[in-house]
């Protein structure tokens, strides 16, 4: 699991062209049992984000709008879940992420970016028919449940929401938690020669970002830079994270949005997760207090809700464990308006 992309805060930019096929893509079994309609939103010349409802030939009254984590992941990949979903009755739309699949432009899904695609082709979405009448849920996992908040504090409220291994309160957070696991993808960001020392250099930095709201990331830099040595923090350890787009991911905090929610709202998490704390999840929503959240953790699944030991890099990864599967249905049948 120590391969896995990180799922945040290291974004790496890479031209992906239209109509390419990954190792997570795999189609929806028994697809023709259901209805199709293609959703497509034009965000500029060179981007068009593509998207695609399913929905049962009768019988429902809930849409599920998945929202995946970070990489290159198709709409395609979470067919096992959509699957699963259709089957009880429950439509589903999933989306290309711009460069991903269907979708054109230059692959880019840091946090800002990837919720003003979702917010466009959300905006699409809403003008189909088939939405009349309907509850409309969001599922964001991981770096999708981020974009979810984001798209409620911009006033794009759902009639439920799950959060599935998404961090809560600061993202950021999950940087220390992974390195504690020995997971490798931060080595270049945050050099140190123990875990201990990336730890340090990571509670100062997050400090000196915290004192300094309005400051740039250049402008950080060069308080730290004179300052750093007389806490013992070499100024080489932090210097490739100190980068704008890293600055804006560090101070996203959900807390607020959280606090705020008026819908019914899960947030689910496996217990074996190494790259989201389910502990710390859990203390934070028992700080907020929401009577509207939910917290489940499930025993014995991971990050993506599989068992470990599965390959990541292919389709199995969103083979996700019956128990989370019938847990969402179960949950999802529950509300109502």
């Amino acid at each position: 699991m120590k391969n896995i992309p990180i799922i945040i805060l290291l974004f790496i930019s890479q031209l992906t062209f239209c109509q390419k096929k990954f190792d997570n893509e795999k189609n929806i079994e028994n697809i023709h049992d259901y209805e199709i309609e293609e959703i497509s939103k034009a965000i500029d010349e060179t981007t068009t984000i593509f998207g695609t409802l399913f929905t049962p030939k009768s019988g429902f009254d809930k849409i599920l709008l998945i929202i995946s984590g970070t990489g290159t992941i198709s709409q395609k990949a979470h067919n096992y879940l959509t699957a699963f979903l259709l089957e009880n009755n429950i439509g589903v739309f999933r989306f290309d992420k711009r460069g991903v699949g269907k979708s054109t432009g230059e692959y880019n899904d840091q946090a800002k970016v990837y919720t003003n695609d979702f917010l466009e082709i959300f905006s699409e979405l809403k003008k189909s028919q088939t939405l009349k009448n309907k509850e409309i849920g969001f599922l964001g996992h991981s770096l999708g449940g981020i974009v979810s908040l984001q798209a409620i504090d911009k006033q794009v409220k759902p009639d439920f929401l799950i959060q599935w291994s998404a961090p809560v309160g600061k993202p950021r957070d999950l940087l220390k938690y992974q390195i504690s696991n020995g997971i490798k993808n931060y080595d270049k960001l945050i050099v140190g020669e123990t875990t201990n020392d990336k730890i340090k250099t990571l509670d100062y930095v997050f400090e000196l970002i915290d004192k300094n709201p309005n400051k740039t990331a250049w402008e950080i830099w060069k308080v730290a830079k004179k300052e750093s040595k007389k806490y013992g923090i070499n100024k080489n350890s932090f210097s490739n994270y100190l980068m704008p787009h890293k600055l804006e991911e560090a101070r996203i905090d959900n807390t607020k949005t959280l606090e705020n929610i008026d819908f019914p709202t899960l947030v689910i998490i496996g217990k074996d997760d190494i790259l989201v704390d389910p502990i710390q999840s859990k203390n934070k929503l028992d700080e907020i207090g929401n009577s509207n959240i939910e917290f489940k953790e499930i025993e014995g699944l991971n990050h993506f809700m599989t068992e470990n030991g599965i390959d990541e890099m292919t389709n199995e990864i969103y083979n996700v464990d019956l128990k989370f599967k019938e847990y969402l249905v179960n949950w999802i049948n529950k509300q109502a308006k």
